[in-house]
């Protein structure tokens, strides 16, 4: 019975004649994002970038410049543009422009925009969407257990070190926040198309505990905070679920912990070096090791010495072993491992303004949720099949945890899909 709830929306779509057939195309090339970024960083961004096309066209063809008239739109796209300014004007302006794709960097907007406009056309993408991000779940969840015990998968991927897993991603060890940020996804995905049941809630948490364990397993430490910072904050705005989320975290911690005493190669990392690395900060309360802090060093070392501009976009691994900005030995890498930190280095305080804002926008609405939640003004509540959208974004754009690059698109993606549903929410009556 729950594959057919599963499957029904793939066949109601295509047998669906109201609608267009680019519709129905490019929904299907929207629905296959979750097994490109099994593949690596190419293949979901060249169809982010399809996507990003077609809805181009679409908005100029068809005069969809309703989507565009909000302020999270017109803020991305000042920041592209002044992005592609600062660099044209940088000391390397092609380095600066072609790595990583920077120039293109209004793309994910546009995708943004794509998604939310076909999730306004297509009833069925949300739960089509939903069901293959939960296949993939299983496939690379399952597959990740048994390279954990036995040391490679059915497919022939071996671990990416003793403690550390890899399930192709080329050469990344980035199986856990894959699963971490589609389980965190796919549990909002649920609540949004099935509403709360008894059944969804048990399913819905035991996905949670399952993806808690392998990404404990996988040895990454920011995936890890990601998706128990996730928990936390559905417990705190979700009272239905706290009895629910208490006995999953009761029942994730004693099976960890029961693996660990068979094979304790994830605690050597997970517990101990985080600990040893965290205690050999200069600030041992925050979750970074020191060769994180080395870069935080030279990168704010970079914005002292142009802080209005900073040096340019995806410049900071061209110009952090310069003697200028020299900290320490090995403080020097392609990027410096947090989003906020590498605007200030590169593009300075106007960079630094637009992030921050939509962050604080996120802050300002999570208190005021909360503020009427213990108030029990429940109808000035966000819907919390909404809200969820909120919360995904605030974990996603948290600001004290190591990153990957602002500019990597492989993380982008994740981080644009539920942009596309807090815009959907926000703005939708202006459509």
């Amino acid at each position: 019975m729950f594959i057919s709830i599963l499957i029904n929306p793939f066949d109601l779509l295509l047998k669906d004649t109201s609608l267009s057939i680019d519709i129905k195309l490019f929904s299907f090339l929207l629905i296959l994002l979750p097994i490109a970024l099994i593949t690596g960083p190419a293949a979901p961004d060249i169809i982010l970038s399809i996507i990003a096309f077609y809805f181009l066209l679409k908005s100029i063809f068809k005069n969809l410049w309703s989507y565009y008239h909000n302020i999270v739109v017109y803020g991305f796209l000042l920041f592209s543009l002044y992005g592609i300014l600062r660099s044209l004007f940088s000391d390397m302006p092609i380095d600066s422009l072609t790595n990583e794709g920077s120039v293109f960097y209004f793309r994910y907007i546009f995708f943004v925009m794509g998604f939310w406009y076909l999730l306004n056309q297509n009833p069925y993408l949300s739960k089509c969407l939903l069901f293959i991000i939960l296949i993939c779940i299983l496939f690379i969840g399952l597959g990740a257990y048994i390279q954990y015990f036995y040391g490679f998968t059915i497919l022939g991927f071996e671990k990416y070190s003793a403690n550390r897993l890899s399930l192709g991603f080329g050469n990344e060890p980035h199986v856990g926040r894959y699963l971490a940020f589609l389980a965190m996804f796919a549990f909002a995905l649920i609540y949004q198309c099935f509403k709360t049941s008894k059944k969804i809630v048990f399913f819905s948490i035991s996905l949670l505990i399952f993806i808690e364990i392998i990404v404990f397993l996988s040895g990454e430490r920011s995936a890890f905070f990601y998706i128990i910072f996730f928990s936390i904050l559905i417990f705190v705005y979700a009272p239905k679920f706290r009895f629910n989320l208490l006995a999953g975290f009761l029942i994730s911690s004693m099976i960890i912990f029961s693996v660990l005493q068979l094979n304790p190669i994830a605690k050597q990392r997970m517990i101990d070096q985080t600990l040893n690395q965290i205690s050999a900060t200069q600030f041992p309360f925050l979750p970074y090791s020191e060769i994180h802090e080395r870069h935080y060093f030279v990168s704010f070392n970079m914005f002292k010495f142009n802080p209005i501009f900073g040096e340019g976009t995806n410049t900071f691994r061209f110009k952090c072993d310069k003697e200028i900005f020299y900290y320490k030995k090995n403080s020097c890498t392609t990027h410096p491992h947090n989003f906020y930190i590498q605007i200030l280095a590169e593009l300075g305080l106007l960079g630094f303004f637009f992030i921050s804002s939509f962050f604080g926008y996120l802050v300002y609405c999570g208190l005021k949720q909360l503020f009427f939640l213990i108030s029990s003004k429940k109808n000035k509540l966000i819907p919390f099949d909404n809200f969820l959208f909120f919360i995904l974004n605030f974990v996603f754009w948290w600001p004290i945890i190591p990153h990957m690059s602002f500019y990597n698109n492989w993380n982008n993606v994740f981080m644009m899909l539920p942009l596309g549903y807090l815009l959907r929410y926000l703005y939708n009556n202006k459509i």
